[in-house]
């Protein structure tokens, strides 16, 4: 075969085969990018478009070809045309063009060297070798908004090639957006780390449900990749979504700070068996919930910020207790029109919280900016009418968008710059998310970012009031609130991975979420947490083994009891209770926690079985040791027992009677035997409760047993702590105290004059 000369160079269209559709859920594949071919005749005298990825045999007359192949008409002068009909290609096929063409290369900061970006290849190379390990955790990866983790997925595809992947997003355009990345292998080609020839992902969106398991598995069979949101895959019934993930061989999860949420949760949980990642850029929840799984990869976000990946942000907050409105408005738009006047391609968002509130920042907008053509985006509108907003902004008719949460998380648009925050989010985690979409950077027409914010009032967290501070800087307390989350998230991670291949598949370990109490013993020598197999004995353990994390010196199991019901004499029905054990040693203090959902006890059988007989639990008055350091402490229940009437033993007092205090003769002959307080410590709201048993508690629950066994440390401290006087922690709670003489009369009270301050 040989260049033709006569005929001179073509550029080939875009070309897409024929959309596979099953219940209204698409999958497509593209055939060929538009692109320049040469033009080759072989020796029978045909002439073939060669490109970098593909030869297709030319048409030169009107002559329709067989399916299974391809040409183009070109020398009558008309633009060339693709003719037949394309069937997307079977996703095997797809896999075996893959195979050797992924090149791992890193590309340089100055461009001069093409590959990927340090952050998407560090990711890769993490995933790939926490694969090799064959693990039994999700894996998670934190990537600083702007620097490509969508492209990071499209990579680990391309270098793993899983049979079949299902990636799971939060939104309808988050969905279609990935969905075209992936359609065209996003930038790897032009990184040059996806060489030619190589054929296309057939990729599938699930936008309704399936009507039957036989369509979900079909649908399935004929994709490389399957995009879908956790609420389009709940349309379908169990069953047959369930179908749908088991022709799955891998899940990626993006914006994976959704995961604790019950829908994507379940998703997650049907892949136990299978290679999952988490992707997001903010590893953290407003409600204190971890993501699971092994943290493999975390890029920093000041490395992210120092590689130009994370664009600057300049905080413009202003105050105006008149018409906020009005003064955010024109200063966003001020700064968009300095913006646009030095050249800069920028669009303006203004954040609200509800459809009526979008309706009136609308037209205050449209007032201040009608040659900027303001328009709105939110659930209220229609489809139709969404969809021609978008269009505006992205065409830049528009400059100015006013949004109800449209246009989120994930979603790339760099060009908006100018965040105008009318209503600011009560959270963290979920403001960190709104400002990531403003810091992504791009060509030489997008600058720093700007964002225009009326002072909040103060109901905010710690973290909110220091970012809305006058002059916060943005940059900095950004990313160290962010990288404080990474090392939380990581530290939990290494906590989990501690345990091992010990790990109970039959209860996962990311669910438990004990409450905040123990009981604490002295012990003298070590531990041996096996021992507790053999003293719950093998019937009574719901896993076979228990879990050990040798690193911590925790362990942890699940019993199965069986008893008859308390309601009737009938043999064939069990009452079954589940009752979680979590044991900590400390070996530098030589103390064991001992935590339970059954509470019944103080567990000394179990203490002796794993750290000996030689231990003693630590109970009486120091358990009140645990107040200490807590300001303002109030008490809200308070347990006495009579030291003197045996008629009248104990007695609770909660509210009102612990508040107004006892009569003086009942509060002589009594003391206490648990108290339960609330107050202040390290600036934060605590709750400890005591009993003179040795129980120890809070009304916290802890959100992994890490944080579990860090309030234990906590509290372990202040009991051992001969330097803290009970007398002191509790000189305004009731104590029996033997009165020898008469104290010395004080006055309460005076009838003379006042005066006000």
């Amino acid at each position: 075969m040989h260049a033709n000369t006569s005929l001179p160079p073509i550029v080939v269209p875009e070309c897409w085969a024929c959309q596979a559709a099953i219940d209204g859920n698409q999958a497509r594949q593209l055939v060929s990018l538009a692109e320049r071919a040469v033009l080759e005749a072989d020796s029978a005298g045909r002439t073939w478009a060669v490109i970098a990825h593909g030869r297709w045999p030319v048409a030169t007359d009107h002559t329709t070809l067989n399916s299974s192949s391809a040409g183009t008409r070109l020398l009558d002068g008309r633009e060339p045309q693709w003719h037949g009909s394309f069937s997307v290609a079977d996703p095997l096929h797809v896999l075996e063009s893959l195979d050797g063409n992924f090149r791992f290369v890193e590309g340089s900061l100055d461009g001069a060297r093409r590959g990927l970006r340090s952050p998407q290849l560090g990711a890769i190379h993490a995933v790939l070798g926490y694969w090799a390990t064959v693990p039994n955790q999700p894996a998670t990866v934190v990537i600083p908004t702007g620097t490509g983790k969508t492209d990071t997925m499209i990579g680990l595809f391309a270098a793993a090639r899983p049979r079949r992947l299902l990636v799971v997003v939060p939104t309808d355009a988050l969905r279609a957006q990935l969905a075209h990345k992936f359609e065209t292998y996003g930038v790897l080609m032009a990184a040059g780390v996806l060489s030619e020839p190589v054929l296309r992902p057939v990729v599938g969106v699930v936008e309704h449900a399936f009507s039957s398991k036989k369509n979900a598995k079909t649908f399935a069979e004929g994709c490389n990749i399957i995009v879908s949101t956790v609420a389009a895959l709940s349309a379908s019934p169990q069953e047959i979504r369930q179908v749908l993930v088991q022709e799955c061989s891998h899940l990626f999860i993006d914006e994976a700070h959704h995961i604790a949420a019950k829908e994507w949760s379940e998703v997650r949980d049907c892949f136990d068996d299978h290679n999952v990642v988490q992707f997001t850029a903010t590893p953290f929840r407003a409600d204190g919930k971890h993501l699971g799984g092994r943290l493999v990869f975390a890029f920093p976000l000041r490395e992210a910020q120092r590689q130009g990946y994370f664009a600057k942000i300049d905080y413009v907050p202003v105050t105006d207790f008149v018409n906020p409105d009005l003064k955010i408005a024109r200063t966003a738009v001020e700064r968009l029109r300095a913006d646009l006047a030095q050249g800069l391609d920028h669009l303006l968002m203004a954040r609200v919280k509800t459809i009526k509130r979008a309706d009136e920042i609308i037209a205050l907008y449209q007032q201040l900016a009608p040659d900027l053509k303001p328009v709105k985006m939110h659930s209220g509108e229609t489809h139709r009418r969404r969809k021609e907003a978008r269009a505006a902004i992205e065409d830049r008719t528009s400059r100015i968008i006013v949004c109800v949460d449209m246009l989120g998380e994930g979603y790339d648009l760099p060009s908006l710059k100018v965040a105008a925050i009318h209503d600011a989010h009560k959270t963290l985690p979920v403001t960190l998310q709104f400002i990531g979409r403003f810091a992504r950077v791009d060509t030489g027409t997008i600058g720093d970012a700007c964002v225009v914010i009326n002072r909040p009032d103060p109901n905010y967290d710690e973290n909110l009031r220091r970012l809305y501070a006058d002059d916060a800087d943005w940059n900095f307390i950004i990313r160290e609130i962010t990288e404080s989350a990474v090392g939380a998230e990581q530290k939990i991670s290494d906590f989990d991975a501690g345990f091992g291949s010990s790990l109970p598949a039959e209860v996962p370990i990311r669910t438990l979420a004990p409450k905040m109490s123990t009981v604490v013993y002295r012990t003298t020598g070590g531990w041996d947490p096996q021992a507790a197999v053999e003293y719950f004995g093998s019937d009574r353990l719901l896993t076979p083994s228990i879990a050990v994390n040798r690193q911590k010196n925790l362990a942890w199991l699940v019993t199965e009891e069986r008893s008859p019901v308390r309601w009737g004499d009938i043999k064939t029905v069990e009452e079954i209770t589940y009752d979680l054990y979590v044991l900590y040693w400390d070996a530098e203090k030589h103390l064991l926690y001992i935590n339970s959902s059954n509470t019944g006890g103080v567990y000394k059988e179990l203490a002796e079985a794993v750290c000996g007989p030689d231990l003693e639990i630590i109970k009486g008055e120091v358990i009140y040791r645990v107040m200490a350091g807590v300001n303002r402490l109030v008490p809200t229940n308070v347990g006495l027992i009579d030291v003197r009437s045996r008629a009248r033993r104990f007695s609770l007092h909660v509210g009102a009677d612990v508040s107004e205090g006892f009569p003086p003769a009942e509060a002589q002959t009594k003391t206490k035997t648990n108290i339960f307080a609330y107050g202040y410590e390290h600036g934060e709201h605590v709750t400890f409760g005591g009993s003179l048993k040795g129980r120890v508690w809070s009304y916290r629950v802890a959100k992994s047993l890490l944080e579990w066994a860090d309030w234990c440390d906590h509290i372990g401290a202040k009991l051992i702590d001969e330097s803290i006087s009970v007398d002191a922690v509790m000189k305004d709670f009731i104590r029996p105290v033997a009165v020898r003489q008469r104290p010395e009369l004080v006055v309460l009270g005076s009838t003379g004059p006042t005066s006000c301050i």
